[in-house]
């Protein structure tokens, strides 16, 4: 009583305080940054090592196990993957979470560091901390019908990077398919032939003209010169004047051996957007940055500088993540406006009083302020998960505010006077302290989830306690308070009586009968055993980014230019589907940092507004139809790209189902590769597989005979000096012209055809003489888990869950795919991740009902109320799967957490069920009688607030703005929990408790000393 009237002796302070938060709450969540997700540190780092030009076989004893072995002793990594191609090692080490990876991407270094000296000597090994931020937010192409990619990648590198680069939040500007322009000396045969020289001659010509040595400091005249001896060459020109020495002859020119062009390099990488040869700007962000302030300062920054963009040159959006997060905002910005308005209606039609319910509804958009101030405090941003929790609060919220203005509704029905919010704030007080408790504990438990259920979902949990911590502060303190302000001296209200007796009959009926109650329990724990076994289940939600990843492979050795070819055609069908609004394609590399081979890349298509378009899946079904029908050569992985982002930063593999088959003899291992991926086929709603049996192109062998060469005085070495020039031209030098230097790569005019070579003792002699050419079979790349070579089998989903899909792979696995000793199977991909984050929120769900129980035997000090509170918040879960199976939703991790959401809801209800009753106890009443009233008297309280909170929760559920599918199958299970927590508390748990209370000694006990005590202020309203 006294801090009642101590709230109340200070109201204008209070109410002070209270609009310069929700003002200062306003301000931060203007200027929080927004981002798709949380900012998550991923315990990923990834080494790629390239030696050029080398089998797979040779490159796993050489490069991949000293690696794999390095990384390995790393303290605290877990496993290691690695896949080993031709030429290249890419080798993924896990972590556990919580990891400070900034000291393990050192030790990583160190080690690799350490085993430099034991790698073949032109290795070069790239390590990288993967986490979200190395992938592009924003993708831009550039392309001109008047400019070669050349030109276009020189306007990206020196006139557009420097720009981007310094807008505020940018971390890296990626440019991918610019073309480097360079000198190319190509020697004509017999110019060379006429004079005894070879290739390779040209190229050490080159090299020992065209450089700048130093000759020393000299000091003269007072002042310090540096003595250069500069032979370079600064135009083409100059470069054509270099002497090449001809054995026991004058020297001759370079122009006089060939030709000497500008033209630009070969290169194995394409890029593509809209149709037109282009080069792709990507843009990474910082991982705190703003994702939309970035977009708009490159809008502006192109707007106030059209200079940076020549009038030929077309600049267009393929990629941009700002777009989809605007209208994420937008839409979960609409769902918690609609809410309110919904609630609002709810309150209306039950409390038939304007000013009261625009009093209960004013304290939710005070409650949002309140969570954006509290979300700046903890160093939040603006993303789905907290937007999501926010809009999923919304009928948590609701709910405080409802009790308390229930209750002084109620009141004033009988009273009248300056005091009744007062009293009946006094009188619901104990109850809502606990009932608030109980729901901001069951979010504790979040804060010890690890994984991606945990990266994403404690931003959410901690959006929500804050939510409800401010949701109580204002119900209890601030709502009191203006309700007095407000109403003077208010008459009796105008609503339904909550004292009509309408309701008796049926309470009293419940509750004489509690073996019924017991039996309605059993009924809805098996209903929901069954419900359970009903819904299927996955891992992540399925979204609709409005935009696909096409991962795309052209037969193994297939050239780029045929591969070019088929890509074409492809094209042709994407452009032909009406929901894409444009597409852009890389060949030769991928978005990410991943080995590539050039006959393997990715399209992001960018798909017209959600409004005017099909979904994303029915768009992918029709894309994947066509392309199989009319280019069956080409395999396509179709996915999007924030999914797709995650699973490389969890497991390496994007795809949700991976089937990994363990053995180290590799004809066993592809044949039982293949059969797996025959079941997978035959299995529905399985796409896109693919056996794990990656085939790079067939080799060129120039196999050098030993004895040949030696009797002749040349290594191994000599050859390939030799040979290069004829393959793919030998680098010999630059020229420097301005500050950009240009490489001169020497070319043999025949190939290999005619190529001769320069002995020890000086005679020329055909290739032929020492070696011989031939092609080799082709190579599979080699994967590894852990040191243990395996094959990924991959899939895709469509129209139907990840566990009953995996259910029926196991089964028929286990009938088609006999392994032998020493081979074993393992699923991997997004299934091992449900697994395990299915196992983490168990934990969370049975800590939350510890908790609940804990709060619960603080308020009421009776060990019967913990009891029956968890037993029937399990028996509420029945409405959860009821919810999902009904909307056709699955249990995932979305969905799990509104699960563990209704605990506290039953939790929250039960405390004014109980609350109520013992109040009656007190009274005198007899322990029927006393829950009887109870039951009757929550029944309106309970009602609206299950209407409201569902209400509140409607847009979430029906997915009305961009991102919301993420929060979708948490609000659904939130209101199916809503809806049967209502008979649950008001029928079940009265019936229970007066069954195994019949003394009735909850009223005997003494409230909890940290809830306030109950006040019995019943003097008036006996009936």
């Amino acid at each position: 009583m006294n801090l009642i009237r101590s709230w109340q002796e200070r109201a204008a302070a209070i109410l002070l305080l209270v609009a310069l938060l929700v003002a200062a709450g306003i301000f931060a969540a203007l200027r929080l940054p927004a981002a798709i997700f949380p900012s998550v540190t991923f315990p990923l780092i990834k080494v790629i090592a390239d030696v050029g030009e080398e089998t797979a076989g040779r490159m796993m004893p050489t490069v991949t196990r000293p690696l794999e072995e390095a990384i390995h002793r790393v303290p605290g990594v877990g496993r290691v993957l690695s896949t080993t191609s031709r030429g290249s090692t890419e080798i993924a080490a896990e972590f556990a979470w919580g990891t400070d990876m900034q000291v393990a991407l050192e030790r990583v270094q160190a080690e690799v560091q350490r085993i430099r000296p034991d790698l073949p000597a032109d290795a070069r090994v790239e390590v990288e901390w993967m986490n979200t931020s190395i992938f592009p937010v924003l993708g831009y192409a550039i392309s001109s019908d008047a400019r070669s990619l050349s030109a276009l990648g020189e306007l990206a590198e020196y006139t557009l990077k420097p720009e981007l680069i310094r807008i505020p939040g940018v971390s890296q500007v990626q440019i991918q398919g610019a073309r480097k322009r360079e000198f190319q000396v190509r020697l004509d045969v017999a110019a060379l032939a006429s004079r005894k020289l070879t290739p390779l001659d040209v190229v050490q010509a080159i090299r020992k003209m065209n450089q700048s040595l130093s000759a020393g400091l000299v000091e003269s005249n007072h002042e310090l010169y540096l003595s250069l001896v500069d032979g370079r060459a600064q135009t083409r020109d100059a470069l054509a004047e270099i002497a090449v020495p001809v054995p026991g002859g004058m020297p001759v020119l370079l122009r006089e051996l060939g030709r000497i062009t500008t033209a630009e390099a070969v290169s194995y990488v394409r890029t593509n957007a809209d149709g037109h040869a282009a080069v792709l700007v990507n843009i990474v962000q910082q991982p705190s940055a703003n994702t939309i302030a970035i977009a708009r300062a490159v809008s502006a920054l192109l707007r106030d500088h059209p200079e940076l963009l020549p009038k030929d040159v077309r600049w267009s959006n393929f990629y941009d993540q700002a777009e989809f997060i605007e209208s994420s905002v937008r839409g979960v910005r609409d769902a918690i406006a609609i809410g309110i308005v919904l609630a609002a209606l709810v309150l209306f039609l039950f409390l038939r009083n304007v000013r009261t319910t625009l009093l209960a509804v004013a304290t939710i958009p005070l409650c949002v302020a309140l969570v954006f101030l509290g979300l700046a405090a903890s160093g939040q941003t603006v993303n789905l998960m907290t937007l999501g929790g926010v809009a999923a609060a919304l009928g948590l919220v609701a709910d405080d505010a409802i009790v308390v203005i229930e209750n002084i509704h109620r009141r004033r029905e009988r009273d009248s006077g300056a005091a009744v919010a007062q009293t009946a704030t006094l009188e619901i007080l104990p109850a809502l302290w606990g009932s608030s408790l109980s729901t901001i504990v069951v979010f504790l438990p979040f804060a010890l989830l690890t994984g991606v259920t945990g990266a994403f979902f404690r931003p959410l949990a901690l959006t929500m306690a804050i939510a409800l911590a401010a949701s109580f502060l204002l119900s209890a303190v601030v709502l009191p308070l203006v309700v007095r302000i407000v109403e003077r001296d208010p008459a009796p209200g105008p609503g339904v009586s909550a004292e009509s007796r309408d309701g008796s009959r049926w309470t009293r009926f419940v509750t004489r009968h509690g073996i019924l109650a017991a039996l309605a329990t059993l009924l809805l724990f098996g209903g929901g055993f069954a419900l359970y076994r009903a819904v299927g289940s996955d891992f992540l939600p399925a979204m609709d980014e409005g935009s696909i990843i096409l991962d795309y492979w052209t037969p193994p050795g297939t050239s780029l230019t045929e591969t070019e070819r088929m890509l074409g055609e492809a094209e042709k069908i994407i452009t032909a589907v009406p929901d894409v609004s444009g597409y852009s394609r890389r060949t030769g590399t991928q978005l990410g940092f991943f080995i590539t081979e050039p006959n393997r890349g990715d399209y992001v298509i960018r798909l017209k507004p959600r409004s005017t378009r099909r979904a994303v899946d029915d768009v992918i079904e029709d894309l994947r139809t066509r392309i199989e029908a009319q280019q069956p050569a080409i395999r396509a992985d179709f996915g999007q790209l924030i999914e797709d982002d995650i699973g490389d930063l969890t497991g390496g593999v994007p795809q949700p189902i991976v089937l990994k088959i363990f053995g180290e003899d590799q004809t066993v291992l592809q044949q039982k590769a293949r059969l797996a991926a025959d079941v997978l086929r035959g299995v529905k709603g399985v796409d896109d597989v693919f056996d794990g049996i990656v085939i790079a192109g067939p080799p060129l062998n120039v196999r050098v005979r030993p004895a040949d060469a030696a009797r002749h005085g040349l290594t191994t070495e000599d050859v390939q000096a030799a040979v290069e020039p004829a393959l793919v031209g030998t680098v010999a030098g630059d020229v420097r012209i301005g500050e950009r230097l240009y490489d001169v790569r020497v070319f043999h005019g025949d190939g290999l055809s005619g190529l001769r070579l320069r002995t020890a003792s000086g005679a020329l002699l055909p290739l032929e003489d020492v070696a011989t050419v031939e092609t080799g079979p082709p190579e599979a790349e080699i994967a590894r888990d852990s040191l243990r070579t395996y094959l990924g089998v991959t899939a895709r989903l469509s129209g139907r869950s990840l566990g009953d899909a995996i259910g029926e792979i196991g089964r028929k696995l286990a009938a088609a795919v006999p392994l032998p000793p020493g081979m074993s199977l393992e699923f991997g991909g997004q299934y091992e991740q449900q697994q395990s984050s299915f196992k983490a929120l168990l934990g969370v769900l049975l800590a939350g009902l510890l908790l609940v129980s804990v709060v619960v035997l603080f308020e009421f000090g009776d060990w019967r109320a913990p009891l029956l509170t968890s037993f029937l918040s399990l028996a509420a879960l029945t409405g959860v799967f009821a919810a999902l199976l009904v909307t056709g939703m699955t249990l995932n991790i979305s969905s799990f957490v509104g699960a563990i959401m209704v605990v506290g809801v039953v939790g929250e209800n039960a405390i004014f069920v109980i609350h109520e009753a013992r109040l009656g106890l007190r009274r005198g009443a007899s322990v029927h009688e006393a829950w009887a009233e109870a039951a009757r008297r929550r029944t309106r309280p309970v009602l609206m607030t299950i209407l409201a909170g569902a209400f509140a929760l409607a847009p979430l559920a029906l997915a009305l703005g961009e991102g919301s599918q993420l929060q979708q199958p948490l609000a659904i299970a939130v209101i199916g929990g809503f809806v049967f927590s209502g008979p649950i508390v008001l029928m079940i748990l009265p019936a229970l408790y007066a069954w195994i209370d019949p003394r009735g000694h909850l009223a005997g006990l003494q409230a909890s000393p940290v809830c306030p005590p109950a006040v019995d202020l019943t003097k008036g309203m006996e009936r």
